[in-house]
């Protein structure tokens, strides 16, 4: 017996060293680069998969009418079996509006060829032509009546995983089996394994702890368990009847819409803890015997795209699911969905991980000499829903080809729109190359980039039923980059007095040399102002604009971080780098306020301070967060203001340097009069901005260090921790 799980770490490793040999192959054909700006653009235009077949599907009319309609009952497979009725309709109402909000207008009904030509291009298509061959040979009465009964076992519950094999195989291998020629008895890589009706294993150290219930999983067969970085395609069952696919059919009130959306759900949650991935496979069976559909799903950064297989345990189409299992099984990782710029390790992951985990090991960009080895460390929070913004920064060291240099180094990617692409190497490139005396040491020094194509979305079949369900996706496309970055790296709240004074001035010197250099961040926020080596680090350009570009339209939309954002910028407004002092002020009062811990008899009225300052509210509309933070200014002389209560508390426990800082912050000449400077004038928008910075670091130097930060240093830290989340 010990031989055994030896044998599948060995099966696995040579899994990775064949996804790794075929990764550069595989790039030109599933993520086509392009040429960074300014480059002859050589790279020919790639062919996308036709669309003339797929359809963005409307939401249905009720569903729209009725938005609030929600379940009688509750699909006893929604969720883990030992949750109580109410809990499961909590979850299944949960479910419901993540989908009704996220999911109209990015749902796409394809024809199985094109979801998986787009999967893991045609090579997939023709593989599987082969595999229904074998099939059909193979697959003969006993075993079609085994699988029969084992799918009617996966929806009842108090069948162990143990009561769903076939000649010893979980039932869905057995039947992959059919579409295998090999007669090697050596372990697959990849397998499939039930879960059992228990919530997948709890991560800590990286924030899994959702009470859901996967069905069954292809995942490495080295695994001990199922985790939600091992499964690779996820697999759901239903006895329910499929739902509508004329309409949307992860929106609705319907028992058959239900299960859909949950297993939809656990593929978001896959794709944010596997945030690297291109794409998330779900495997989806509904309905009974030989009328079950199945729905073949694929769930990218922008929509979902499925295919259904109709009727497919009936004596024809068993054999396309038979060697739909088994190609799936012998498909190369990066036809699974996974990023082939990065190199992923199964077999000996970090400490934190566990063998089966898919980690992202280094990353190769084309044409770039050397290699990003990394360390399995994420920098950014996980995305909370579909489709939103998403940027990934990972840490790691840059190898150089005769692998005796290594540079610290941290590596974003993100899923942006045409209009932003290469944006941000545009603008650190500009920070580096103005023609100044000094560098500008504020800016990260940006050491290789990437950017590939995007498909582009079907049209709409038909109009969808009201303005605000038409479809609304648009490519995204994907950029990485590699930014040189010191070790050691801090936030601010991590600082000491001295330090963060000490940042806090270089924070708006750092403004006003890069508006010198013709620049704007747009972004300034508590999570791109680092410290490093006593150097400020102001990180995420990505927002950035050159003054010769801050009249056109697309300036005048919400940009950067809600939290941190101007008065003006709230009003979307036309830019001005004093929007970035005012954002900076923020930043400062954010650290200055979550870091301050009161004495336990006022930490009751400091929580109700800290609610009125909305830090970290996500949910709160721009126009409300607007008028709140002008009244912050127009207001501030007032005894009735928040920053006059705020002051109260700090001074009366004895914090007078912090109150004075904040009150000499507050105390600028902010937000700037749009009528009183010519914002098309960059001289006089210089002076103004120089003179707003000097009056800003004045204010810095008038606190004192010593006094700054006096809570002891196991209370901030144990404030710091509560605020983790938050960052």
């Amino acid at each position: 017996m010990a031989r055994r799980p030896k044998a599948k770490v060995l099966a696995l490793q040579r899994y990775e060293k064949a996804a790794s040999d075929e990764r550069d192959a595989m790039l030109t054909s599933i993520l086509p680069g392009r040429e960074p700006p300014g480059a002859s653009f050589s790279t020919p235009e790639p062919v996308f998969p036709s669309n003339s077949n797929s359809q963005i599907l409307p939401t249905d009319p009720e569903a729209i009418e009725y938005p609030d309609k929600t379940l009688d009952s509750v699909a006893a497979t929604a969720v883990i079996g030992n949750l109580s009725t109410e809990e499961r309709k909590e979850q299944r109402e949960m479910d419901a509006r993540c989908c009704a909000t996220y999911f109209a207008g990015r749902v796409v009904l394809s024809p199985l060829d094109e979801v998986l030509t787009r999967l893991g291009t045609p090579a997939l298509v023709h593989k599987l032509a082969e595999l229904k061959q074998v099939a059909h040979a193979q697959l003969n009465g006993t075993l079609k009546d085994a699988v029969f009964e084992n799918l009617r076992k996966e929806s009842i519950p108090w069948y162990e995983p143990a009561d769903r094999m076939i000649d010893n195989r979980y039932w869905l291998s057995r039947l992959a089996d059919a579409a295998s020629q090999s007669t090697d008895s050596s372990p697959l890589a990849l397998d499939y394994f039930p879960i059992p009706a228990e919530k997948l294993p709890e991560q800590k150290q990286h924030g899994y702890n959702k009470t859901r219930k996967y069905d069954a999983a292809l995942r490495p067969s080295a695994a001990k368990v199922s985790t939600v970085f091992n499964i690779l395609v996820n697999v759901e069952f239903t006895k329910t009847k499929p739902p509508n696919t004329t309409s949307n059919p992860l929106i609705g009130p319907s028992d058959c819409v239900a299960k859909y959306q949950q297993a939809i759900i656990n593929a978001v949650d896959l794709l944010s803890f596997q945030p690297t991935r291109l794409f998330v496979p779900t495997l989806s069976f509904h309905g009974k015997k030989r009328r079950t559909k199945l729905f073949v799903s694929i769930l990218n950064q922008e929509r979902l795209e499925f295919a259904v297989v109709e009727n497919c345990f009936n004596s024809d189409n068993l054999a396309t699911v038979s060697a739909l299992l088994h190609l799936f099984r012998i498909a190369s990782l990066y036809q699974l969905g996974y990023n082939p710029l990065f190199i992923y390790n199964f077999s000996s992951p970090p400490a934190t991980f566990s063998v089966g985990d898919a980690v992202p090991a280094s990353v190769v960009l084309p044409g770039t000499p050397g290699i990003v080895r990394l360390n399995g460390k994420r920098l950014t929070r996980l995305r909370s829903t579909p489709f939103e913004r998403s940027t990934l920064v990972l840490e790691g060291e840059f190898q150089s080809p005769n692998g005796e240099e290594l540079e610290p180094v941290v590596i974003k990617a993100s899923f942006i729109s045409e209009a932003r692409l290469w944006r941000e190497r545009i603008i650190v490139e500009a920070l580096h190359a103005a023609d100044l005396q000094s560098a500008s040491a504020y800016a990260p020094k940006l050491l290789a980039s990437f950017a590939g194509y995007s498909s582009p979305p079907p049209s709409a079949s038909e109009p969808a039923s009201s303005p605000e369900h038409l479809p609304t996706s648009a490519p995204r496309h994907l950029e990485v980059m590699v930014f040189a970055s010191p070790h050691g790296a801090r936030k601010l709240k991590d600082l000491t007095s001295a330090e963060f004074l000490a940042a806090a001035e270089q924070l708006f010197q750092a403004i006003l040399d890069a508006f010198r250099r013709r620049v704007l961040h747009r972004d300034i926020s508590t999570n791109n102002v680092l410290v490093a080596d006593n150097q400020l680090l102001l990180i995420d350009w990505e927002m950035g604009r050159h003054v010769s570009e801050l009249s056109s339209k697309r300036d005048r939309v919400l940009v950067g971080t809600l939290n941190t954002m101007s008065v003006a910028s709230l009003a979307s407004r036309d830019p001005l780098p004093h929007d970035d002092v005012e954002s900076a002020v923020y930043v400062l009062l954010k650290v200055l306020t979550q870091t301050f811990v009161p004495p336990v008899d006022q930490r009751s009225d400091w929580a109700e301070i800290l609610d009125r300052y909305h830090w970290d509210d996500c949910a709160i509309p721009p126009s409300t967060l607007r008028d709140l933070r002008l009244g912050m200014w127009t207001n501030r002389n007032f005894e009735t203001s928040l920053i006059c209560d705020t002051l109260e508390i700090l001074r009366s426990t004895g914090h007078d340097s912090r109150a004075q800082l904040i009150h000499s912050l507050m105390c600028l000449p902010l937000p700037m009069p749009r009528r009183s400077i010519d914002a098309s004038d960059y001289e006089a928008v210089l002076l103004s901005l120089e003179q707003l910075v000097e009056q800003a670091v004045a204010a810095v130097r008038s606190a004192d260090a010593e006094t700054l930060f006096h809570s002891s240093a196991g209370e901030r830290d144990e404030l710091v921790t509560e605020l983790e989340d938050s960052d």
